[in-house]
């Protein structure tokens, strides 16, 4: 993994205790971890076992018919990424072997040596005037109700709003294949990392709010994206300062 340049929001964490209790801490709430190869591969993952005094973590390798975990163990470079909130953590794996029980095969690996830490940057929220658009349309979806609405969206990332008992996008887990429809006319294909899924606040239908991030969002679509920001962001000052 190349280090990367540390600046004022980025943290290299080379103590053991320390990398030590964030690992326990990815373990406690069960966060998701996207593992990634220098060949573009990538598969999301848990931690489901860390010993630390042996010098050892292992990571949930799920339903797999691809073959990608063989393939990053092959290529001998494995990235590990996860969040705890506002923080994002990146550490490689140390010499990573997959091992095959009773409960399915574990990618493990001797704890990292150093860990960065980010302090992901708060980019500018705006909440849709609308309730129609911006709306996140799902692969394959032909109905429009099917669709998730958008509570509040930045160039960073986006809320949807999930109706009771309707999950179409695992935390943890990289959703690609969408399109977020901003209006009747703009619609950008774009791909998705949930991270947490918690109640809207007064709200008794049973509604929760999935805070997602974008990931590898291209030029053309960050451009459409700020100017959306801020377009909204101007219409609702100047609905303040109307009379």
């Amino acid at each position: 993994m190349t280090a990367p340049e540390p600046t004022s929001e980025e943290l290299r964490v080379a103590s053991s205790a320390e990398i030590a209790a964030y690992l326990q801490q990815l373990q406690r709430e069960n966060s998701g971890v996207l593992l990634s190869g220098p060949q573009g591969q990538s598969l999301s993952s848990r931690i489901v076992a860390l010993d630390i005094g042996a010098d050892l973590i292992g990571l949930e390798i799920g339903t797999d018919p691809e073959g990608i975990s063989q393939a990053l163990v092959a290529d001998g470079e494995i990235t590990a990424v996860a969040y705890l909130g506002a923080i994002k953590l990146q550490f490689e794996l140390e010499g990573p072997v997959l091992v095959s029980g009773e409960q399915g095969t574990v990618l493990r690996s001797a704890l990292p040596a150093r860990l960065y830490r980010f302090q992901r940057r708060q980019s500018f929220r705006v909440q849709p005037a609308g309730s129609a658009y911006p709306r996140i349309v799902l692969p394959g979806t032909e109905q429009p109700g099917r669709a998730l609405r958008v509570l509040d969206l930045s160039i960073g990332g986006l809320a949807l709003a999930l109706p009771p008992d309707f999950s179409p996008l695992p935390v943890g887990e990289i959703s690609d294949g969408l399109v977020l429809e901003l209006d009747r006319i703009s619609a950008l294909r774009v791909t998705l990392l949930p991270h947490h899924v918690s109640p809207i606040a007064g709200d008794a239908s049973g509604m929760q709010q999935l805070g997602c991030s974008f990931v590898d969002l291209d030029a053309n679509a960050s451009r459409s994206l700020q100017v959306y920001v801020d377009q909204t962001q101007k219409r609702r000052r100047l609905l303040k300062l109307d009379p």
